[in-house]
């Protein structure tokens, strides 16, 4: 309950959240694309280049995330990545949650790869 007060009162940790196309023009520029979706959400449509991170695997895993350029969390509409963000920013990290997730992008015509859960 802390943290979502903390984040009514804008007292929790500040990420920058970016749009589609800003999202494009830093990962041209050497950012990396994080999917912080199951895998399962993963199969069926992803980002090509991004990074598979689920969030429930992210305070296991976040150091193995480069220091040296920054990173965009990615989920279906931009809750989960918002998390994402606030936790790596909170490390220390240059972080970014693309506004919108995953939808946001797609509707912004920015290729996704599509696959499929038939065998």
């Amino acid at each position: 309950m802390w943290g979502w007060l903390k984040n009514r009162l804008g007292l929790g940790v500040r990420v920058p959240r970016i749009s589609a196309r800003e999202a494009q023009e830093k990962l041209k520029a050497g950012a990396l694309m994080i999917d912080v979706r199951t895998p399962l959400e993963r199969k069926l449509v992803k980002v090509p280049g991004s990074q598979g991170l689920p969030l429930a695997e992210l305070p296991k895993r976040w150091e193995s995330l480069p220091k040296d350029r920054p990173i965009i969390c990615l989920c279906e509409s931009g809750n989960r990545s918002q998390q994402a963000a606030e936790f790596l920013k909170s490390k220390g990290l240059e972080v970014y949650n693309l506004a919108g997730g995953i939808s946001a992008w797609q509707a912004a015509g920015f290729p996704v790869k599509k696959g499929d859960l038939q065998r």
